[in-house]
């Protein structure tokens, strides 16, 4: 079953929205909380492809404290509807996470400022639709598929024992 989660007009920045999304894209839910509360307490970094300076531990990043907050808000709200699907949290992960523009606000001003806008869209799987099937049970849809492909054979065979019966074995 999947699950989804959906924030609209967020006035949050787009590129922290898409490097967040790359950055909890995979993991569970709950993983997902964790890492973006320490990245409000400033103790991890969300990598960035853009030209920014680097941070402990890794090569480029930021602290998106402002963005992370909007994304824990809708963590929770997805936790909420795993739930609510008897799905369990722990073990749901984040499928899709994408981070698009939203509308453009004109703000009052002598110029018309326009305003950042955001939208996310989060889907989590539960981990037991996300496993590939068992060996066992692909060798046992290969032996049905091949026991179907035998049937019309043997029908084709029976049709030919039939007519070279004699008339006479036919009629009884």
């Amino acid at each position: 079953m999947e699950v989804t989660a959906f924030g609209k007009n967020y006035s949050i920045s787009t590129k922290h929205s898409v490097a967040i999304c790359d950055f909890i894209r995979g993991k569970t839910i709950s993983e997902a909380i964790n890492m973006l509360e320490k990245v409000r307490e400033k103790k991890i970094a969300v990598p960035m492809r853009a030209e920014i300076g680097h941070r402990k531990g890794m090569e480029r990043g930021r602290y998106p404290i402002k963005a992370s907050a909007y994304f824990i808000k809708l963590l929770k709200n997805l936790r909420g509807n795993a739930s609510q699907k008897n799905l369990e949290p722990e073990t749901t992960l984040i499928e899709i996470a994408k981070a698009d523009k939203g509308e453009k606000p004109v703000r009052a001003g002598r110029r018309g400022r326009v305003g950042k806008s955001t939208r996310i869209f989060l889907t989590g799987k539960g981990i037991e639709e996300v496993e590939k099937p068992k060996a066992k049970e692909k060798k046992a849809e290969k032996v049905e598929k091949k026991e179907e492909v035998k049937k019309p054979e043997e029908k084709k065979e029976e049709k030919k024992a039939e007519s070279t019966q004699k008339p006479e074995e036919k009629a009884k």
